[in-house]
């Protein structure tokens, strides 16, 4: 089934660049819907994975918004047809890399599909074929290049280490079985190697800085994209080479890396949160404190896991509403500087709710998700006993919430310094998905159904 899948998307990737109506662009992305969740439904029936398949299910959800917010946006842009083209025939192969990282099996598909997801995404960043999203898809694709090429020396150095232990077999589960046996030098040496290239994708220290500028030059809709979905690849292939270290001698050790890496992200986007004048910015830094919280729940351990991947999956539907309602922004005043755009509840009543409630989610308010998640994470940190840890996240956060709610508050009841264009106020439709992806943050964390605490489940029981 899933050759069957990479084959389809591979057609209908192809067959983009060669419509030439909006017709066919409606009729394409549908087809692409109905294959991207028929091919979730064997994954879920097979139920072999529930890390990669739990993963699925939310780029699975996100991809119906995504499709109909980029629809939108290349409508009211006016986008040529063959721009038009290549953006739909790219995020189709994107999401098509991105279900492959979430189910590869092995270190070395892995590897491929991470580097498939810079290659496939690189079109995306460019969208606008300005000078600053020029500016963005190099560096992009110079930190990615650099960081895919550091996690395949990782690759490398667990081979070793499973080659002396006797192994032929790279596949997860027989690396998680024989844990144990892998020698520790190289096991930490790959480790090392195989976290810090994938950092770039999950948005966390040292390799974050190629992700930000690219979701704030890319449009809206895949900016979400990147924001959630690409960042949850990271966080599973960190995941999933934690596993196998977490059950060798060498588990506290790599326990530390991932602490360090977390809190670093936590403070870096504090800092920057503060000094950001640009939304889009906002939210991407806003996604590296998050992911680093996720990875502080990683390290803790117990409790920690459930939470890390509960908190990755909330903050999924959040960011991407966010990302969804600031495309609505960006139409309606044609920037995204918090100076020169305001009182926003006023010009468009439904999206400045989705913003309001959105801010009360991100940052972990009653009765946000997130709430439920981040209290498991802190109580984790105090089951470890690392209280002056928790106290320094605590107020790095009272930071964040603090940036958060001066934008975002700014942005819903202050006067603009600028007039508001003369355009065409956004129907209440296009808020729709945005009510719906926040509704489910807040279901979800609140009062999980049967199905997601069973993956859940499944997932820690084989850390």
């Amino acid at each position: 089934m899933m050759i069957v899948y990479f084959a389809v998307v591979l057609l209908l990737g192809g067959a983009f660049m060669f419509m030439r109506r909006s017709c066919s662009h409606r009729i394409g992305t549908g087809v692409f819907l109905v294959v991207q969740w028929a091919f979730t439904a064997h994954e879920i029936w097979r139920n072999d994975d529930a890390l990669g398949t739990l993963f699925l299910v939310i780029l699975s959800l996100l991809a119906i918004p995504a499709c109909y917010h980029s629809l939108v946006y290349l409508e009211k842009n006016n986008a040529p047809m063959r721009i038009r083209n290549l953006y739909l025939s790219t995020l189709t192969l994107f999401c098509g890399a991105m279900s492959g990282v979430y189910l590869a099996n092995h270190i070395g598909m892995t590897w491929i599909f991470i580097e498939l997801t810079t290659i496939t995404s690189c079109m995306l960043i460019y969208h606008h074929r300005s000078a600053e999203s020029l500016e963005a898809t190099w560096k992009y694709v110079f930190v990615c290049s650099v960081s895919v090429a550091i996690s395949f020396i990782g690759v490398l150095f667990l081979s070793i280490a499973v080659t002396k232990a006797g192994l032929e077999d790279f596949t997860y589960p027989t690396l998680t079985s024989h844990a144990a046996e892998l020698d520790p030098f190289w096991l930490k040496v790959g480790f090392l190697f195989l976290f810090s290239g994938y950092t770039v994708k999950a948005g966390l220290f040292p390799m974050f800085t190629a992700g930000v500028d690219a979701k704030d030059q890319a449009p809206t809709p895949a900016a979400a994209m990147l924001a959630t979905c690409l960042c949850n690849c990271g966080f599973v292939a960190i995941f999933r080479i934690f596993r196998i270290i977490i059950r060798n001698e060498t588990g506290a050790w790599a326990q530390k890396v991932l602490l360090i890496s977390a809190v670093l992200s936590v403070a870096i986007a504090a800092y920057y949160m503060v000094r950001t004048k640009g939304y889009k910015r906002l939210l991407a830094y806003s996604g590296v404190e998050h992911i680093g919280l996720a990875t502080i729940g990683l390290a803790m351990g117990g409790t920690g896991y459930y939470a890390a991947v509960l908190h990755v999956v909330l903050h999924s539907f959040v960011k991407s509403a966010l990302f969804f309602q600031f495309g609505q922004v960006s139409y309606l005043y044609k920037s995204v500087n918090r100076r020169d755009i305001g009182n926003y509840f006023r010009v468009n009543v439904w999206g400045g709710l989705v913003l309001l409630i959105g801010f009360f989610c991100i940052t972990a308010m009653p009765p946000s998700g997130l709430f439920v998640s981040e209290s498991l994470i802190f109580l984790s940190m105090i089951r470890q006993q690392h209280i002056a840890l928790m106290v320094i996240v605590m107020l790095l956060l009272t930071v964040i919430i603090w940036s958060l709610g001066r934008s975002i508050f700014g942005l819903l009841f202050s006067f603009p310094r600028m007039e508001i264009p003369d355009v065409k106020r956004p129907p209440v439709a296009e808020s729709v998905s945005q009510y719906v992806l926040l509704g489910l943050a807040i279901w979800w964390g609140v009062y999980p159904p049967d199905m997601l605490v069973r993956y859940l489940t499944a997932i820690i029981s084989g850390v």
